[in-house]
């Protein structure tokens, strides 16, 4: 079961004015947040890796209200300057090799990262390495595709929500059995899975459904 919403956590009007112009789709951004805040420690300092951080938004909410929080996001693709926050320091790597020492990071963050970096074999190389430089967590946000409808409507997602910041749009979304060989490759000390989470509403939570949707925190 997820913890409470965290108090230092601030109000969805705040966290909708944060994010500005960036977020198509203020709910499951805003869901998302809230999501992955509460995974976090509950109190004590983090050092935070943010993989793939995008725009650099979602980190910056960390570190700019969590206290005693750091956060540093690396992206193999930096995106225009309309399109990024200086919420957080962005560093550019080649996607296979992270440029820090082992265990540098308390906690790990992969919020929709790893369907982009091919099959099942790449994405389990990208977490052995995020492991490699995390004590801690690793906090997965991702898909799941159960059948070749929920992979279309997941590659119209991906195309609708990156295509106009320049980003990938391609996807190799995996299946329930797909998960469980990728994390039993990587033998997490503990795994909690979140897949009744909401991501959507109205019209589309209609046709998209929240089952596209799954969250693992990793411990080690």
């Amino acid at each position: 079961m997820l913890a409470d919403r965290p108090a230092w956590l601030p109000t969805d009007r705040e966290l909708a004015a944060y994010y500005g112009h960036v977020a198509a789709y203020p709910y499951y951004r805003l869901q998302l947040t809230q999501y992955i805040a509460r995974l976090l420690p509950a109190e004590g300092p983090c050092q935070l890796i943010d993989v793939g951080a995008g725009d650099g938004s979602l980190g910056g909410v960390f570190q700019r209200w969590r206290p005693a929080t750091r956060v540093l996001g690396v992206e193999t693709f930096l995106r225009q300057r309309k399109w990024r926050f200086d919420a957080i320091p962005l560093v550019q790597f080649d996607g296979a090799r992270l440029p820090f020492p082992d265990a540098s990071f308390d906690c790990a963050l992969l919020s929709n990262v790893l369907h982009h970096v091919g099959g099942t074999a790449a994405q389990l190389a990208v977490l052995r390495e995020v492991r490699r430089v995390t004590r801690r967590r690793i906090i997965v946000k991702d898909h799941r595709a159960r059948h070749a409808l929920d992979r279309a409507k997941l590659a119209f997602l991906d195309v609708a929500g990156n295509r106009r910041f320049g980003a990938s749009t391609a996807g190799d979304y995996q299946s329930d059995r797909q998960w469980k060989e990728i994390l039993d490759a990587l033998d997490p000390r503990a795994v909690e899975r979140y897949g009744a989470l909401s991501f959507r509403n109205g019209w589309l939570e209609r046709i998209f459904g929240n089952e596209l949707e799954i969250v693992f925190a990793l411990d080690f």
